[in-house]
């Protein structure tokens, strides 16, 4: 759902609104969650760069809130929701745009099994969890890294040092503008790990399933049905946590079916370090690495299908200037190389960030003091 600016701030008011006046008295099981973050960005970027170009390269703010809400009307049953809205020249896209990012509901009974259903977190990958401002150590987001929220179900658990997740979802790991989008059809996913020690896990992740579009002519598709062209990734991931250092790494390994071709694969990885110096002080950076398969029809009955290989660095700082208000500078830069393909992307670029983020508790906020 977009909407241009006082458009948007009118519906983010209406829907916060919505989210909070049912459970106003709420008074069940486990009572009411509302909290939400607040960000304020200013970039400056190069005005060519496919992954970091914000703004046309000129000073370009945007001004974004993420509220979520979860309410247990019955003793382990959980409501859950999150609506995000975003405004401001510095967005990636034009105008601004409001959403609900996930909901549905939770049965948790015990650590060891928790079903969840609607709109959920992708399973593959872990960057899911870090993706808001306060658990980011820097602004940027992984290339690799999917946004979606499909629909589908999941179970997840924990026993013992093991964890696992499972479920079916809707939608595929894509990155709009590398593959066709996608329409939905329903795709089995699996994760692991394994925590050895305190401060240590190491995980893995598995999918597959359809990834092209139900539109597309079957001139396209070989007169075959688009469900039988299938996107396999299986991925890896590592974290550490040792006093004042964490570390986070995640590597992924695809493989894209070509109507007409043969199989196209790609690879991503990232390394993520993060060292807290002073109680609010902390310094990060992350190097990414995508090599990935840029898939499109180039005419009526043939598909473009090659390798486009970018990496990226970015280095970056916060200072945490109290328990809920962050104050972060990053700057990133990215490599693109040279492709045969004129359509693949090719501008190397940079971008300056500075991002405050503050995060609120709308219950305690409501809540007389005594």
């Amino acid at each position: 759902m977009r909407a241009s600016g006082a458009r948007w701030f009118a519906r983010a008011a209406l829907a916060l609104s919505a989210l909070s006046l049912p459970f106003a008295h709420a008074t069940g099981q486990g009572g009411l969650l509302l909290q939400g973050v607040g960000d304020l960005e200013l970039w400056k970027t190069d005005s060519a760069s496919a992954l970091v170009a914000r703004g046309s390269g000129h000073p370009a703010p945007v001004l974004r809130a993420d509220v979520w809400s979860a309410i247990e009307p019955i003793r382990n049953v959980v409501l859950f929701g999150e609506i995000t809205g975003e405004a401001g020249s510095g967005r990636g896209e034009p105008g601004g745009e409001f959403y609900a990012r996930q909901y549905g509901l939770r049965f948790s009974p015990s650590d060891a099994f928790t079903f969840e259903a609607g709109k959920v977190r992708q399973i593959v990958g872990t960057f899911s969890s870090r993706q808001l401002s306060f658990r980011n150590p820097l602004v940027g987001t992984p290339d690799g890294y999917a946004t979606t929220y499909p629909f589908g179900v999941r179970v997840d658990g924990n026993v013992g040092a093991v964890d696992y997740r499972l479920g079916a979802v809707t939608l595929p790991l894509y990155r709009p503008g590398y593959t066709p989008a996608p329409s939905q059809a329903l795709r089995p996913a699996v994760g692991a790990g394994i925590t050895p020690t305190t401060g240590l896990r190491f995980g893995v992740s598995a999918t597959e399933g359809p990834y092209l579009n139900s539109s597309f002519t079957p001139a396209l598709l070989r007169a075959q049905d688009w469900t039988i062209y299938k996107q396999r990734i299986i991925a890896g991931d590592a974290q550490v946590s040792r006093g004042y250092f964490e570390g986070h790494a995640e590597i992924a390994r695809s493989s894209y079916d070509i109507p007409g071709k043969p199989s196209v694969p790609g690879l991503m990885f990232y390394v993520e370090p993060k060292y807290t110096f002073a109680p609010r002080f902390f310094v990060a950076a992350r190097y990414e690495r995508n090599d990935y398969p840029f898939i499109a029809p180039a005419t009526a009955t043939i598909w473009t299908a090659n390798p486009v290989v970018v990496s990226d660095v970015e280095m970056g700082g916060g200072y945490r200037a109290a328990p809920g208000t962050l104050l972060k500078l990053s700057l990133r830069a990215d490599h693109w190389t040279p492709n045969v393909n004129p359509f693949a992307p090719h501008d190397n670029g940079y971008a300056a960030v500075v991002q405050w983020s503050q995060t609120f508790d709308v219950v305690e906020l409501l809540t007389p003091r005594r």
